[in-house]
């Protein structure tokens, strides 16, 4: 066999096995259309009065629309699902000023006062189930935020905020010297 019909021969053999009976399916955490959706979220004017976090968890589900503002906690990677915290928790930043290296978390706090003042915010798509995105539109850790949805509990009985809005209400500076970890 010459070389000429040994590299056709490889790349038959390559196609072949590349193929197979259902296409691939695009992640939508990589196309357009997710990204589109993400940015779909962010509210052209300021949603108005907010309840805190802590309000909102007392007041407990709603189908009514509520504005619920926060600081975002955490950002779940893939998915458009923040953790707000109330703004009655200072982050690391507001309580060690001078000297923090990880001013955007609350380490500095216990568990319970997080499970306390904590609120798990999702953006759904049409199909119920959190949007997959890579990341929420100018949103990063300790943005002040009013998300504007419905208070549900989950199959497990804990609250969830399903949001159909954000408005960024402030984001905070970091030392000089220091970067966001995102």
């Amino acid at each position: 066999m010459n070389r000429k019909n040994i590299v056709s021969l490889v790349l038959l053999t390559l196609l072949a096995a590349c193929g197979g009976d259902a296409p691939a399916q695009p992640r939508p955490a990589d196309g357009a259309g997710a990204a589109d959706a993400a940015a779909g979220f962010a509210l052209a004017a300021d949603p108005g009065e907010a309840l805190t976090v802590v309000g909102a968890k007392q007041a407990g589900p709603s189908e009514d629309v509520l504005v619920v503002q926060g600081r975002v906690q955490d950002i779940t990677e893939g998915f458009a699902i923040v953790k707000l915290m109330d703004t009655a928790l200072k982050y690391c930043g507001e309580v060690h000023a001078e000297g923090c290296q990880t001013p955007w978390d609350y380490c500095c706090d216990t568990p319970e006062a997080h499970r306390e003042h904590e609120l798990l915010v999702e953006f759904r798509g049409p199909d119920g189930l959190p949007v997959e995105t890579n990341g929420l539109p100018r949103t990063r850790l300790l943005d002040l935020l009013k998300v504007r949805g419905k208070m549900s509990k989950d199959e497990h009985g804990n609250l969830v905020f399903v949001a159909d809005g954000l408005w960024q209400v402030e984001r905070p500076t970091l030392p000089d010297g220091l970067n966001w970890p995102q």
